[in-house]
């Protein structure tokens, strides 16, 4: 196996894989490719996969409906009653700012207690090198590593409910504002990596700071294999590089001759 890998790496022109990436065999544990791996990092939205982990940390009830009164930008209507659930759904497919900063507004103990808690969180998984500044990550201070967004992937690939929300495409949210229901459609920020079958959790991330970002848990039969890109300066960019990655692990598992 290792022989194997060491002749992936040789053969395949290092030179498309630029900035900080990796591609992450779950079970043999072992990076296939990576570069820049400790390199310290903006994240913008991928700090919504920390929120939706330090949410369903803290024991809330995620069917508890709850008052829309974040101050970003958002699909979700400001006002609106939504639950815990739905509003991890429009900012785990959508990237929704609005529903990240409600979640983290309606934290046992406010805001800064869902600050405080995240990093927590973080911390006692030792993930060292992450640290989060605001919910929904707008703010440069939200940064991490590739390892350890390897390892955020590891705490959370059998999340069951992180898993079923962070691969889906579409969804429609209720949204009662008043009299009126408002009915949400979210579509998934990354909709170029459907063209592969099997992907259970994928989220994206830009600020101008961060570039182009993904995070994506991936399925190849039994095994599970983690897709890390941070810093492509466009989509395009992103979505080679991600293409890339898979790439090398598909000819990995091509039978060998001789």
């Amino acid at each position: 196996m290792k022989r194997l890998l060491t002749t992936l790496v040789l053969v395949v022109p290092m030179q498309v894989f630029a900035g900080a990436h990796a591609l992450y065999d779950f079970e043999s544990k072992t990076y296939v490719l990576q570069d820049n791996e400790n390199e310290v990092r903006p994240i913008a939205s991928i700090t919504k996969l920390i929120t939706a982990a330090t949410v369903i940390s803290s024991g809330v009830d995620l069917d508890e409906v709850i008052k829309v009164n974040g101050k970003s930008l958002g699909y979700v209507p400001q006002g609106a009653m939504m639950t815990r659930r739905d509003l991890l759904r429009a900012m785990l497919i959508s990237s929704d700012n609005r529903a990240a900063e409600t979640l983290a507004n309606h934290h046992p103990g406010g805001y800064l207690a869902y600050i405080v808690a995240a990093n927590q969180w973080l911390n006692s998984n030792k993930l060292w090198k992450t640290s989060v500044v605001d919910s929904s990550g707008l703010m440069s201070g939200n940064v991490s590593t590739v390892r350890d967004l390897i390892e955020l992937l590891s705490l959370i690939k059998d999340n069951a409910v992180i898993r079923s929300i962070a691969g889906e495409r579409t969804a429609k949210v209720k949204a009662p504002a008043g009299k009126k229901i408002i009915t949400v459609n979210l579509h998934n920020t990354n909709p170029e990596i459907f063209t592969y079958n099997n992907i259970l959790i994928s989220k994206t991330g830009f600020t101008n700071p961060a570039g182009r970002c993904v995070l994506m848990l991936v399925k190849r039969g039994q095994e599970l294999f983690g897709v890390v890109v941070l810093g492509q300066k466009n989509v395009y960019e992103r979505s080679k590089l991600v293409k890339e990655l898979l790439s090398v692990k598909r000819t990995n598992q091509l039978p060998q001759s001789g």
